[in-house]
């Protein structure tokens, strides 16, 4: 039975196959204005608000249309202006401190001289990583047209959020790590894991009861601090208690995606080779690799293996989805002036359904980031379609990124996309841990679907220990598991795939996620007793590639996703799926699989000094003229500068003795 526990943060791939003319003409040309009679679900009352609010749009100043929707609405609301005559009063979606103050992330030119206007206009800049363009700053909202007119900035948002997918024994046992290491004699020794997440909050109370070694946080990114968790630390405990020998570190993914994709090629240049994550930001685009997932490929390009939650908003199979992704489909306009409703097929709106958590509403198009010439809106009506109660209307007009957001939904809302202006698109509407009335599969994205890292889905420990996972209908993976496949269009530079299609048939598509590992486990860490959710999986599967790695240092990182994707147990439905990937990844299989791989190794008859002789365990490594070798399994004899050899393979184990001119080969 699937475990209903509400969790902390922890393919069937779902598009229309065929389109009326009329709607694949709309990828072609824009749409025209036009008023005709009121869809069905949606009132004359919420079509006349949604006119006022895109009325409003229109009369933007320039500096304004560098800012997002809901930071105008909040500037105009400070200075007793209405927002959108003619418009209810719809919710403002920003949250300003007691001092006055609200955070935003700002896609600039980092300069001395931007951040002096920061400080000088009351602002506090909270981090600025200039090679990301980014900076997050504190600012009042007296400032915000002045920080928006400055030719340094070209564009400013409310600050992105960051959101965790929320140890001991059991993983240890389901996944056979116990087994591994008594059988193999290893425990992840000579491996440096980091780990991202909020913070390490109550990880000296665990070192002290000996749950926990020492650990190497990276300066000043502990994510100490109100509002923060300690998750990392319940994910540092898994790593621990699975691969105890690994060095470990830690630093926060907080304080904005930039800080974030920093601190992984920090990590990287600390000389971790096995890097977990279980933080992913509201918008970071599934259609394209933003600048965390540009980091994950970045360092996976240079040796290390990554893994990442792969988020915990539900999926299709188990009627959890909170996601729906298709083409735009006409249908018909918004309003007497401008835009056109999206049919969703039965209706011009979704709802959300009853069931999920943590409600929100993020819309994505296929665009490239920082390039998006069509503009889409969105709208949350009340449960009667007769109001409008949010809005997010920001600008696209070439430079801005193809998104909009919406921070509040409860049960009965319906959702309404309009396209303001240009072209149709392929859409990606994600409501976070809500459930829609209208679904499909495609939950997974942003960097835990970045196209060189591992995304992890969740299983409960509960349904194997004290026994080890068997896989198939007897572990089913957790109901908010988040699915793929994962649909891209760009390449990370922002060029496309398939230049001039961006509708369902066209881009790539990537399995995502890619395997499954344990959550519901015991931990020490205080809010994690239980620890619920894909951030726990995630870090199992680390530990795991830790061992295997510690075990046959020589493995490439293409032969580690070989081997645990090879030996993980498939789970139901048959086969590699949109679910679990390649299925549940397991310590004991994989160490074992490389025992049983053979390999081909330089023997040299002509070596005359003492004799060493050693056990060559795989994969044994090809020997250059007057280069020495250690293998995983002990010293391994020299190769004399200018000598001859042979080849020869052979398999594990076996034992070479060569000497004055012979070599003798035996088990």
């Amino acid at each position: 039975m699937r475990s209903k526990t509400v969790f902390k943060l922890a393919p069937r791939f779902l598009v229309a196959a065929a389109f009326c003319l009329g709607s694949l003409r709309l990828f072609a040309q824009a749409p025209a204005a036009g008023a005709t009679s009121v869809p069905a679900g949606l009132s004359q009352s919420a079509m006349n608000e949604i006119g006022a609010l895109l009325k409003e749009k229109a009369g933007r100043t320039a500096a304004q249309q560098k800012m997002d929707s809901q930071l105008v609405h909040a500037l105009k609301k400070n200075r007793g202006e209405a927002f959108a005559p003619g418009a209810p009063n719809v919710q403002v979606d920003v949250k300003i401190g007691t001092d006055g103050r609200v955070l935003v992330d700002m896609e600039a030119n980092v300069t001395p001289e931007l951040l002096a206007l920061i400080e000088a206009g009351g602002g506090q800049v909270i981090a600025s990583v200039p090679q990301f363009r980014s900076v997050r700053a504190l600012v009042t909202l007296t400032q915000l047209e002045t920080l928006a007119g400055s030719t340094n900035v070209n564009y400013i948002r409310r600050a992105s959020l960051g959101h965790t997918n929320k140890t001991d024994s059991e993983g240890d046992t389901t996944h056979q790590a116990i087994l591994a290491r008594s059988t193999f004699g290893v425990n992840g020794s000579g491996l440096k894991v980091g780990i991202l997440s909020d913070s390490v909050d109550y990880y000296t109370n665990l070192q002290s009861a000996g749950d926990l070694p020492a650990i190497n946080i990276l300066p000043g990114q502990s994510g100490l601090g109100e509002g923060n968790t300690g998750e990392g630390t319940a994910m540092l405990e898994i790593v621990n208690d699975l691969a105890p020998g690994a060095n470990l570190y830690f630093a926060t993914a907080g304080n904005g995606e930039a800080q974030f994709a920093y601190n992984i090629l920090n990590l990287w240049t600390n000389g971790c080779k096995i890097i977990a994550d279980d933080e992913d930001y509201f918008d970071e685009s599934p259609f394209q690799d933003a600048i965390i997932a540009q980091a994950v490929d970045t360092v996976s390009a240079n040796g290390v293996l990554y893994f990442s939650a792969a988020i915990n908003s539900g999926n299709l199979d188990d009627g959890t989805s909170g996601t729906w992704e298709g083409d735009f489909v006409d249908g018909g306009p918004a309003s007497e002036e401008s835009g056109r409703l999206h049919s969703f097929g039965s209706a011009t709106y979704d709802t959300c359904a009853p069931g999920g958590s943590e409600r929100r509403v993020d819309l994505f198009w296929s665009d490239p980031l920082g390039g998006s010439d069509n503009d889409y809106d969105l709208f949350v009506l009340d449960p009667t379609g007769s109001t409008v109660v949010e809005s997010s209307t920001s600008i696209q007009n070439g430079t801005q990124d193809p998104y909009e957001s919406v921070g509040a939904l409860t049960n009965g809302n319906r959702i309404v996309i309009v396209l303001y202006s240009g072209v149709g698109r392929f859409l990606h509407l994600s409501t976070g841990r809500a459930v829609l009335s209208i679904a499909t599969s495609g939950s997974t994205r942003g960097h835990p679907a970045a196209a060189s890292g591992f995304g992890v889905a969740a299983i409960d420990e509960h349904t194997a220990y004290p026994n080890p996972f068997t896989g198939g209908t007897n572990n089913p993976f957790q109901t908010f598991s988040s699915d793929g496949l994962r649909h891209v269009f760009y390449n990370a530079d922002g060029s496309a795939i398939t230049p001039g299609n961006f509708s369902s048939t066209g881009g790539a598509i990537r399995q995502k996620p890619d395997i499954a590992a344990a959550d519901g486990v015991s931990t020490d860490v205080t809010g994690f007793q239980p620890f619920y959710g894909t951030s726990a999986a995630a870090p199992h599967a680390a530990a795991i590639a830790a061992l295997l790695w510690s075990y046959r240092p020589s493995l490439t990182t293409g032969q580690m996703r070989t081997v645990l994707t090879g030996t993980a147990l498939d789970e139901y439905p048959v086969g590699v799926d949109r679910d679990t990937g390649y299925g549940i990844v397991m310590a004991y299989a994989a160490l074992q699989s490389v025992d049983l791989m053979t390999s081909s190794v330089w023997v040299d008859f002509n070596y005359t000094g003492s004799p060493v002789i050693g056990t060559f365990d795989y994969p044994f490594k090809t020997l250059g003229q007057g280069v020495s070798a250690v293998s995983s399994g002990g010293t391994i004899w020299i190769r004399s500068a200018g000598s001859s050899a042979e080849t020869m393979t052979i398999t594990k184990p076996m034992t070479i003795n060569a000497y004055n001119g012979a070599a003798t080969i035996g088990n």
